[in-house]
């Protein structure tokens, strides 16, 4: 079973970036080549069913990359004092760092190169390197977006972000077009869902072709041992068809159990009915089962440090939240959340998608919530408007069924990543 832990999360990441670069060139949807940007350069609605638990806060600018041949220099421009972040992930999905101004202050504009375990030479002055563990990663942008009319601002921003290997540094370097174009590789669909279809043959020869795959990180090393005990190894592929009925198998029950512990919400501590990850989450050290399941549910999970995302689907006293109440989420004045960037507070159905409403809402910003005299915050969240007096801090929610919610809060204070801060109940006003 630690064999299939332990993989899991490369081989999400595999599938994910096949999806992603199999594409001649940047398409404007979130697809791009290898070692180029894919912007998404739009606000999702109610209609919106591409991902799960959709975000109005940033716009994101990824990039599946691989610097086994050289390393990349990426130059980021001056945003002043917009929010941002570029966590790198390696292909295991640790975060392994995190560029932007939590790390590097504020600063007008800067370059980093991310470089691979092997690479030997000298990067040109003012900039920053980055060595990863692996040569393939991914890195996952997010800048910060204040509403619809403020899309074509970070668009612009997007635009100027630049990736160029480190021989065409200093030149007018212009992307070549991806000619290595594959239709075999998975269209459109769920990752978790293509995994778990896989035959245990077909799991494993996805593993061993994957992207950097046999390039293990250092506290592996004990976990290697014991695996190479049962005659697997990261870089010598499993062919089940050469084992005996008994060893096959165990290798067919193992990958059954494995998905069984996989495939599951966990890992969050509950308080106040809020589901709130703090640790093993964007650095994993040797919590296998933590970090697969992490890729199962939420691939690209950021570091605590960078975003806590804590989420609810019961009110205060653990009652489902549904259309058949109105509620209330009162932050007094000294439970405001503590963040150094901004919060905002997202509904979503049952099914993790934005509820069509009359006011086109689908979240709340922190720094535009009106508060009380005594300097409190309430939030509605109701099917129907609070009243002309409420309706900044009204938060829709359905006509019918039931609903979550999700609050992010990016940049959180050390309060909130050691748990001294807690979000406070939702409660039930009728």
């Amino acid at each position: 079973m630690n064999a299939y832990a332990y993989t899991y999360p490369l081989v999400s990441l595999e599938v994910t970036r096949r999806q992603m670069t199999n594409v001649a060139r940047p398409d404007g949807r979130g697809a791009a080549p290898m070692n180029q940007f894919a912007n998404l350069a739009f606000m999702p609605d109610a209609s919106f069913t591409g991902v799960v638990r959709p975000n109005v806060d940033t716009l994101y600018s990824s990039m599946f990359f691989d610097v086994s041949k050289e390393p990349l220099v990426i130059g980021v421009p001056d945003m002043g004092t917009r929010f941002h972040q570029f966590p790198l992930l390696d292909m295991w999905t640790n975060v392994d760092a995190s560029p932007g101004p939590r790390t590097l202050g504020a600063l007008p504009g800067y370059q980093f190169a991310i470089t691979g375990p092997n690479w030997q030479g000298t990067l040109p002055a003012g900039v920053r390197e980055y060595r990863m563990p692996t040569d393939g990663g991914w890195l996952l942008g997010r800048i910060q977006l204040n509403g619809r009319d403020d899309i074509p601002a970070v668009a612009a921003i997007q635009q100027q972000l630049t990736a160029v290997p480190l021989s065409a540094y200093g030149t007018q370097y212009v992307p070549p077009e991806n000619t290595d174009l594959h239709a075999d590789w998975p269209k459109k669909q769920e990752v978790a869902a293509y995994i778990h279809n896989l035959t245990p043959q077909q799991y494993w020869d996805l593993y061993y072709d994957s992207l950097s795959h046999a390039q293990t990180r250092p506290e592996d090393k004990d976990l290697l041992t014991q695996l190479a005990k049962v005659r697997w190894s990261p870089d010598k592929k499993l062919d089940l068809s050469q084992l005996s009925d008994s060893d096959r198998r165990m290798w067919e029950n193992a990958r059954t159990k494995a998905l069984q512990k996989i495939e599951v919400i966990s890992g969050a501590t509950a308080v106040n009915g809020w589901r709130i990850s703090r640790s093993d989450i964007g650095s994993y050290g040797t919590n296998w089962l933590a970090r697969a399941t992490v890729a199962y549910a939420g691939l690209g999970a950021n570091l605590p440090d960078d975003a806590v995302y804590p989420a609810t689907t019961v009110d205060g006293k653990g009652d489902p939240l549904g259309a058949d109440h109105n509620y209330v989420l009162h932050f007094g004045k000294d439970e405001i959340p503590p963040v150094d960037a901004f919060w905002s507070l997202t509904m979503y159905n049952d099914k993790g998608f934005f509820i069509d409403n009359p006011v086109k809402r689908y979240a709340l910003r922190g720094e535009a919530l009106q508060k009380n005299p005594d300097g409190s915050v309430d939030i509605y969240i109701q099917p129907k408007s609070p009243g002309a007096e409420h309706e900044s801090n009204w938060l829709p929610a359905p006509a019918s069924g039931n609903f979550n919610l999700l609050l992010r809060l990016y940049r959180p204070d050390k309060k909130v990543v050691d748990g001294t801060w807690n979000p406070p109940g939702v409660t039930k006003i009728s």
